[in-house]
């Protein structure tokens, strides 16, 4: 096993990487893919020293004394008193990887931004922003409050937040899953034939646009929040539900939409053709 400890800024080039896990406090984490070997480059490091290691082909770049379950103890509301003698650590961590290198980056404020990787993505952060450019295969962001931008995904993309905002703009996919309690699910986005699309929030708002000749089977469930589609969908209202739901366009493999919010506005939006994915604009 190679080891550092890191405390001031350094850049290292590996070779036999399979995979990356990346765990840290506040700073930065930028990745960007590559066809020559592996480079990771810590710098501004506030705190305690970066740990990284590589073994058995994965790079891990933490702290001595967070491992991963202790990093995901220390984010629950009951552990938060021990977090706050860490809050000063930083570093900014640079990389290039392959694209097909599996990445699961962990982190409390710092900010992540990831370009052009294929494989299995993984993101966890309380209220670092997230911008991921590009990514395909199965994308998976969990956060509390920061917002996450997305362009172009292709492939699977889960959302779990509590109040962070998701934007998602162009792209394909055929497995989308959001779940947000107040924060806004807004996406302008193809679907793959049979794709799935499975947006849920309590109060915050969705707005889903999908282009003009998009297939699919929709069906969108509120308690007391506004329904709205440009498409000819069927109205259903009772006591404490409102529901709309139809079949759109014609193709023989149409995709699923489903949505339930408690109060929140949903928007199904049709994308003119040869107009370009944009976010759809919030209430």
């Amino acid at each position: 096993m190679a080891r550092w400890t890191i405390d001031q800024p350094m850049t290292q080039t590996l070779d036999g990487i399979v995979a990356l896990r990346v765990r840290i406090i506040g700073g930065h984490v930028n990745i960007l893919p590559t066809d020559d070997p592996v480079t990771f480059e810590v710098t501004d490091i506030v705190g305690e020293p970066v740990l990284v290691t590589q073994e058995a082909g994965i790079l891990t770049i933490h702290y001595e004394d967070l491992t991963g379950h202790g990093l995901l103890e220390r984010l629950r509301p009951i552990q938060l008193n021990s977090y706050k003698t860490m809050g000063g650590r930083k570093a900014t961590v640079n990389l290039r990887i392959p694209a097909d290198c599996p990445v699961e980056v962990s982190t409390v404020s710092a900010p992540v931004v990831a370009a052009g990787l294929s494989s299995r993505t993984s993101i966890k952060t309380a209220s670092g922003e997230i911008t991921l450019d590009d990514v395909s295969g199965e994308t998976e962001v969990t956060t509390a409050s920061s917002n996450t931008s997305v362009r172009g995904p292709r492939g699977s993309l889960s959302f779990n937040s509590v109040s962070g905002q998701l934007a998602v703009a162009g792209g394909r996919l055929s497995d989308f899953n959001a779940k947000t309690a107040s924060g806004q699910v807004l996406a302008d986005t193809d679907l793959a034939p049979s794709g799935r699309v499975r947006l849920h929030s309590v109060s915050g708002e969705i707005a889903l646009r999908v282009p003009a000749e998009t297939s699919a089977t929709v069906e969108m469930r509120s308690v007391k929040g506004k329904l709205e589609s440009d498409y000819g969908l069927d109205r259903r209202t009772a006591p404490a539900r409102s529901i709309l739901s139809g079949k759109i366009g014609v193709g023989v493999d149409p995709a699923t939409i489903t949505t339930t919010t408690v109060s929140a506005r949903t928007a199904l939006l049709r994308r003119a053709p040869e107009a370009p994915a944009a976010i759809p604009e919030g209430a």
